[in-house]
């Protein structure tokens, strides 16, 4: 089945396919399967084996771990025209995370065996997923260091920070943000407790930096100035 969205190719609004020609594209694009995931539906298990390339077409996904102790522990989210799954195209290996639908998420599934043979004869494509595999690389690092050297205030800005960009809406006080996930998820995603983003949320609140709205929106007001 071809995945499109209004018309549009879904593999061709991926970074990694996006320069590549319509007729390689149209290539790629012929091995797609599509499926939607509803709110809260596992894509995959930590251990199962990889067997697609995994493109959100629209929405959002949860990569994330079991700890030994069986807390979750958050790794990324991914959203529209991100993709995942993509370290087994180097290796024969099981998946090392788990992937969970936040919302109802439409996503376009590449078969790994078919694409590799694409890969083989694709330089193009060769190096864009190296390139790709690399700034993911690049952003493991810095969430790293983040979490080795930043205290718990700096997390927390950062955190505010990347979901402004990503999904925030400007309005006459500042950008408002919809909370993707709780708090007990954001917290695993900067690697501090619940409590601890809660009392940070609280002085950035008693600061006069942000509104709390509720339990699923955060207003930044205008005066926030928080720079990488």
């Amino acid at each position: 089945m071809f995945c499109q969205r209004e018309g549009h190719i879904c593999v061709s609004e991926v970074p990694i396919f996006s320069e590549l020609s319509n007729d390689k594209i149209m290539e790629i694009n012929s091995l797609v399967q599509k499926r939607v995931y509803k709110n809260g539906e596992i894509v995959f298990h930590e251990g199962d084996k990889g067997e697609f390339l995994y493109i959100i077409e629209a929405g959002l996904i949860k990569l994330f771990k079991i700890g030994k102790n069986g807390n979750e522990y958050i790794l990324r989210l991914l959203k529209d025209g991100q993709f995942f799954g993509e370290l087994v195209l180097f290796k024969d290996d099981e998946l090392n995370s788990s992937a969970q639908a936040i919302g109802d998420t439409h996503i376009c599934l590449i078969p790994i065996a078919e694409l590799e043979k694409l890969i083989k004869t694709s330089a193009d494509l060769s190096n864009s997923l190296l390139s790709a595999i690399s700034s993911r690389l690049k952003q493991a690092e810095l969430q790293l260091e983040s979490f080795v050297l930043e205290d718990a205030i700096e997390k927390t800005l950062r955190l505010l920070l990347e979901l402004a960009k990503e999904n925030g809406t400007k309005n006459k006080d500042g950008i408002m943000i919809d909370l993707p996930l709780s708090r007990a998820g954001l917290a695993s995603l900067i690697g501090i407790s619940n409590e601890t983003l809660s009392r940070k949320l609280t002085e950035l609140q008693d600061a006069g930096t942000l509104d709390i709205i509720g339990q699923k929106q955060i207003l930044l007001k205008s005066n926030f100035d928080y720079v990488d």
